[in-house]
């Protein structure tokens, strides 16, 4: 008998308190999928342990029918909503056992991608987001991460798709036409990375030094490029499971691509799933590639599901653990000058984030930034303070004696004074639990005999901070160096007197916060003569580039030596090059031209694209040279080649659009070198056909990133009819949140002009008799409607 209650603040009152007294220890879910109506059918049976105190069982099950309950194999009374039901047992046993058998229409959690595209050129998939608390969408449970279980998936699904879930493939069953798939974890994990992908799939399978099978999942008519998107894949494996000195935990690790994801990866227990767009070639690696995704999602097996954080104020923990062995794993691959430009670029998304707010790393409002490339700043200052092997060893512990179980900071903190003796409380407090990220400026005033260092904050929250300052002196082509520090007050202020000479030696030039060892935002200025030297002489990329930086601040007349130099450096790395080349650019050197000529005729991909950035109307050599790269290395580099060669130009010099090169290359992953070459066959052509392929990629035949690259472009065309309407009002309704919010800002767009209005009352007016309730929400906050 189903019970239902009107009493929900009551329930949602004491769900808590219920819920502290009962272990989850097992959930064994079977699924049949309705992919038509996007619909899950399923019997789960949960298995726990409970105190004498229960007296009721609250469950997360976001609006579902829940058709039959049983507790123990008996009927039991229980009420639901839409966000979860209740139990109420008569008695409980030692261990005991829920089934429900229950039906879901989720719109989060399980998405059904491309069953319902007529045209039939999307792939057809299912899979899953859990991630924070999603998986109650499709599955009743208790959906809390600090929770952890045994979970079993069985699906029954038609025999020409490949079912990938967590942990180890238990049977493949033949029934008719369909498989049933039944797979199942070895060891406990939070319920929020259970997974579930369905998809038409090849699949490769390799095995790591220590034995663990590794199944990498790819699209079959992908399969020339496998060798790009999984790229050093088993050497990544290998890397990280020495690196952090903990075996693999669990019995296997899968990785699986899946269309429309809207994140870039998620660290599933045995099994991530990331987003297709990773799936590159040989031109789009250049761009961007799925090794750093790989390296980051595979430390997650250890950090978030290995040991788990409490909740979202110590998510850092996840995050940053991630990002930082990710970090790792890319200086292994690509060297240590990769790595300090990774941790420069980390420090400078910190510095952006705390313009918006200056919420603290232990915060579970800090954001992205914060929890991902601060973190991972936060563990890179942490090893550098304790050295690397002491640094090791507390990982080693941390994870040993957490495994398995839920950590805090705290949890850290005891493992480095288990490990080091040593209390770094002080270290987490400021690092962690402080607001903000010190912003300074340095200003230098000169004597005969002193350079005075005298440093005030914009932002400093610290109780005191030591900045340390390496001092170099020179005679005779001798060097010595010492260590200062430059030491800040609870005000934010300090001073730093530097002789200039000292050991009879001449004052070379000095270095604040070297190597970028310290996550602050130094302003400083320096004289020429000092930038040089500091660029001349230090070994370490950061110092170098810093320098170069710091002259940003000086007159043309005064840099133009140096910066052109370091441009037609060719074994400089890129970043260092291609700041000299813009400061050059942007302070009119009288032969920028030949210094972008030779930038993007280098042989370096990435110094290319960050040079044709700075192409302004090229003619002659740069304009031949521009032509050239139409067909570089890079698809970023393509398109912006593509944009620079129409400035300007005449349309009869434009012929080269018509070429069917960029149809047969449209650019991987989301077409847009296609998109790019149809909006200039348009706008200076008026070809009807290139405008209609600009309309089909909106459709839902094509993945988000490609519809929303059509969107724009046919936004830059003013171009919206009653065919665009329709794709764009179906992009609305995508459960893709990137693509939804892009349709919706162009309708709006289109909204407000006089057309653009006309099109979408019709519209509206045709289709709200069909729409369902969320559609009808959804169209009313977009236009300001009342549908009912």
């Amino acid at each position: 008998m189903k019970i239902r209650f009107c009493f929900l603040f009551f329930l949602g009152a004491i769900r808590f308190l219920s819920a502290q007294s009962i272990d989850f220890t097992h959930l064994h879910v079977s699924l049949e999928l309705d992919t038509n109506e996007s619909a899950v059918h399923g019997k789960v049976q949960l298995a726990f342990k409970a105190d004498a105190t229960t007296d009721s069982i609250y469950l997360n099950g976001v609006n579902m029918e829940f058709e039959k309950v049983m507790l123990n194999n008996a009927e039991v009374k229980y009420a639901s909503d839409n966000k979860g039901i209740w139990l109420w047992p008569e008695e409980l046993l030692d261990s005991n056992s829920i089934s429900i058998k229950y039906t879901a229409h989720p719109r989060r959690g399980m998405f059904f991608i491309g069953w319902n595209d007529e045209s039939g050129l999307s792939r057809r998939q299912v899979w899953t987001q859990g991630q924070g608390i999603d998986n109650r969408h499709w599955v009743p449970h208790f959906d809390e991460q600090t929770d952890k279980l045994i979970s079993e998936i069985e699906v029954l699904f038609d025999s020409k798709y490949e079912v990938i879930s967590n942990g180890s493939l238990v049977s493949k069953e033949e029934e008719g036409e369909q498989i049933r798939w039944h797979y199942k974890m070895a060891k406990p994990h939070s319920s929020y990375l259970m997974m579930l992908a369905i998809g038409k799939y090849a699949l490769k399978k390799t095995v790591s030094k220590s034995g663990v099978s590794l199944w990498q999942y790819y699209y079959p008519d992908r399969e020339e490029d496998y060798k790009w998107y999984y790229y050093k894949n088993e050497e990544i494996f290998n890397f990280l499971e020495k690196e952090i000195g903990v075996p693999y935990p669990w019995e296997n690790y899968k990785q699986v691509p899946v269309q429309d994801f809207q994140h870039g990866a998620m660290e599933n227990t045995t099994a991530t799933i990331f987003g297709d767009f990773f799936l590159v070639d040989e031109v789009a690696f250049n761009d961007r590639n799925y090794t750093y995704v790989n390296a980051h999602e595979l430390a997650h097996q250890w950090f978030g599901n290995l040991v788990t954080a409490t909740g979202s104020d110590e998510h850092w923990l996840h995050e940053g653990f991630a990002t930082y062995y990710q970090w790792l794993s890319e200086k292994h691959l690509y060297g240590k000058d990769f790595f300090d430009w990774e941790r420069y670029k980390a420090a400078q998304m910190v510095f952006e984030a705390s313009k918006l707010d200056t919420v603290p790393l232990g915060n579970g409002k800090a954001g992205s930034a914060r929890f991902y490339q601060k973190g991972a700043w936060v563990l890179y200052m942490l090893s550098e303070s304790l050295g690397k092997e002491k640094f090791d060893e507390v990982i080693k512990y941390y994870l040993e004696q957490n495994a398995f179980g839920l950590v805090t900071t705290d949890s850290l903190n005891s493992a480095i004074q288990k490990v080091t003796g040593e209390d770094y409380t002080e270290f987490f407090d400021r690092w962690i639990s402080t607001e903000g990220e010190p912003d300074l400026e340095i200003q230098t005033l000169q004597t005969d005999s002193t350079i005075d260092l005298v440093c005030t904050a914009n932002y400093f929250s610290f109780d005191s901070l030591e900045i340390p300052v390496t001092v170099f002196y020179s005679n005779e082509g001798k060097y010595h160096q010492e260590q200062k520090y430059l030491y800040l007050s609870s005000k934010g202020n300090g001073r730093l007197s530097i002789p200039i000479f000292s050991y009879e030696q001449n004052l070379d030039y000095w270095e604040v916060n070297p190597d970028f060892g310290l996550l602050i935002n130094v302003g400083e200025k320096k004289s020429i003569e000092f930038v040089g030297r500091q660029y001349m002489r230090s070994e370490d990329l950061l110092n170098r580039f810093n320098s170069i930086a710091l002259a940003r601040n000086l007159h043309l007349e005064d840099k133009k030596v140096l910066l052109k130099d370091i441009v037609y450096r060719e074994k400089e790395f890129f970043s260092i090059r291609a700041e000299a080349l813009k400061q050059l650019v942007e302070a009119n050197h009288p032969k920028s031209d030949e210094l972008v000529l030779w930038a993007v005729q280098s042989k370096d991909v990435q110094l290319q694209k960050e040079a044709i950035k700075l192409v302004k109307n090229p003619e002659g050599k740069l304009m031949k040279a521009v032509a050239e790269l139409r067909k570089g290395d890079s698809y970023e580099l393509r398109e912006s080649a593509i944009n620079a060669s129409i400035a300007g130009a005449d349309p009869k010099e434009s012929s080269w659009l018509n070429d069917e090169f960029w149809m047969e290359n449209p650019g991987v992953p989301d077409n847009k070198i296609a998109v790019v070459v149809l909006l200039y066959r348009t706008a200076i052509f008026k070809d009807k056909d290139a405008l209609q392929d600009l309309i089909n990629y909106t459709s839902s035949g094509h993945e988000f990133l490609t519809r929303i690259n059509a969107m724009q472009a046919l936004g830059a065309l003013q171009y919206f009819n009653e065919e665009v309407a329709t794709n764009y009002f179906d992009a609305l309704f995508s459960l893709n949140r990137t693509l939804s919010r892009n349709a919706r800002q162009n309708l709006n767009a289109n909204y407000s002009t006089e057309t653009g209005k006309v099109v979408i009352d019709k519209y509206v007016e045709s289709q709200m008799n069909v729409w369902d309730d969320f559609q009808k929400r959804l169209v009313n906050r977009t236009f300001g409607l009342n549908l009912e």
